[in-house]
C-alpha cells in the first residue's frame, strides 16, 4: 500500500496535480487579497502583480511538460528545473512583495492563526539569516547527492517533496532578503549581503565539481539517456547551470539588497528630517557643507564597505581552496 501511494504518479511527468493546485491557491489568494482590500490593491503596481505571476508561471514551467520531461532524461535540464524552483520563481515572488495581499485573501481565522505564529520561537529562530541560508543551501546539495537524487527520479511522491522543499526554502530565504523592514523587525542589511555572497560561493563550489569531475554520478541518465549527449557532456552542462546562471541570479539579487539598503536610509534620513525640521538642532542634524555630509555618512559608508570586503573575501577564499581541491583531485 505504501509503495503504491509512494509511485502514484497518473498523469506521468507531463503534469505535476500538486504544483498545479498549490500554484493555483496562491493565485486565488492573491487575486482575492487583491478584491478584498481596495487600500492595498491601490499600492501595488502593475508590474509588481507581473512579477508575482511570473513568479508561479516559473513553479510550474519547471514542473510540468516539456521541462519535467526532459529533465528525466537529462541531468542539464533537470537542473534548469531546480534553478527555476529553488532561485527563479521564489525571487519573483518574492521581489513583489506579495505577503500582505496573500494574507488578506485568507479568512479571519487563519489570518489571526498566521499572525499567533509569526510571534513564535520556532518562526524566529526560522527567520535568522543563518537559518534561512542553510535551508537554501542544504535544498541544493543533499538533491544532488546521487543516491537521494535517483530516489526522487524513480519515486513521484520523493520528486515532489523535493520540488517542494525548494520552492519553500527559496521563497523563505528571498523573503527575507527583501524584507523591506529594518532592524530588529527585519534582517540586518549587512547580514543580507553576506548572506548572498555565501549562496553564490555554494554555487560556484558544487557547480564547478559537478562541471569538472572525469566521471558520471548518476546513474539515472547513463540508461534513460535521450542520445543528444552522453552522460558525462550532460552532467557537465548541469554543473554549468549550478554554477554560472545561479550565480548571476544571485548577484541580481544582492543588488536590489544594496538598493534596499539604500532606499531605507534615504527613508530613515528623510524621517528624522522631519521630525527635527524647525528646530534649532536641524542645522546639526542634517549638514550643509561637504565635510559636515563627509562626517555624517562616514560611518555607514564603513560598515557597508566592510561587508562587502568581507563577502569578497570569502568568496576569493572558497573559490580558491575549491580549486585547489580539484586540481589535486585530478
Amino acid at each position: 500500500m505504501i509503495t503504491y501511494f509512494l509511485n502514484f504518479d497518473p498523469f506521468g511527468y507531463a503534469i505535476s496535480p500538486v504544483s498545479l493546485v498549490s500554484v493555483s491557491l496562491a493565485a486565488w489568494f492573491y487575486v482575492r487579497g487583491l478584491a478584498r482590500s481596495a487600500r492595498i490593491r491601490g499600492t501595488v503596481s502593475v508590474w509588481r502583480q507581473a512579477l508575482f505571476f511570473a513568479g508561479l508561471t516559473c513553479i510550474l514551467a519547471a514542473t510540468n511538460a516539456p521541462l519535467a520531461s526532459l529533465g528525466h532524461s537529462l541531468f542539464s535540464v533537470h537542473q534548469v528545473e531546480h534553478l527555476l524552483l529553488r532561485l527563479a520563481g521564489p525571487l519573483l515572488i518574492a521581489v513583489s512583495q506579495p505577503w500582505r495581499l496573500l494574507q488578506a485573501g485568507l479568512n479571519r481565522r487563519w489570518r489571526r492563526y498566521l499572525g499567533a505564529l509569526g510571534k513564535s520561537f520556532a518562526l524566529r529562530f526560522l527567520a535568522h539569516p543563518v537559518t534561512a541560508t542553510a535551508a537554501l543551501i542544504t535544498s541544493l546539495f543533499i538533491w544532488q547527492i546521487p543516491v537521494l537524487y535517483g530516489l526522487a527520479q524513480r519515486i513521484a511522491a520523493i520528486e515532489v517533496f523535493a520540488h517542494f522543499a525548494m520552492v519553500l526554502a527559496g521563497i523563505w530565504y528571498f523573503g527575507l532578503l527583501f524584507d523591506p523592514r529594518d532592524p530588529p523587525e527585519g534582517a540586518r542589511r549587512g547580514a543580507r549581503l553576506i548572506s548572498g555572497f555565501a549562496v553564490i560561493v555554494s554555487n560556484i563550489f558544487l557547480g564547478s565539481l559537478t562541471t569538472l569531475k572525469e566521471v558520471s554520478l548518476y546513474v539515472s541518465y547513463q540508461t534513460a539517456g535521450t542520445g543528444l549527449l552522453d552522460p558525462l557532456s550532460d552532467e557537465t552542462m548541469g554543473g554549468y547551470t549550478i554554477w554560472v546562471p545561479s550565480s548571476m541570479l544571485m548577484i541580481a539579487a544582492i543588488i536590489l539588497v544594496m538598493n534596499g539598503w539604500n532606499a531605507a536610509e534615504v527613508r530613515r534620513w528623510n524621517l528624522r528630517y522631519g521630525l527635527v525640521r524647525g528646530s534649532n538642532s536641524a542645522a546639526l542634524e542634517f549638514p550643509e557643507t561637504a565635510e559636515e555630509l563627509r562626517l555624517k555618512v562616514a560611518e555607514p559608508n564603513r560598515d557597508m564597505g566592510r561587508t562587502l570586503a568581507i563577502g569578497a573575501l570569502v568568496m576569493f577564499l572558497i573559490v580558491m581552496t575549491t580549486v585547489v581541491t580539484i586540481v589535486y583531485a585530478l
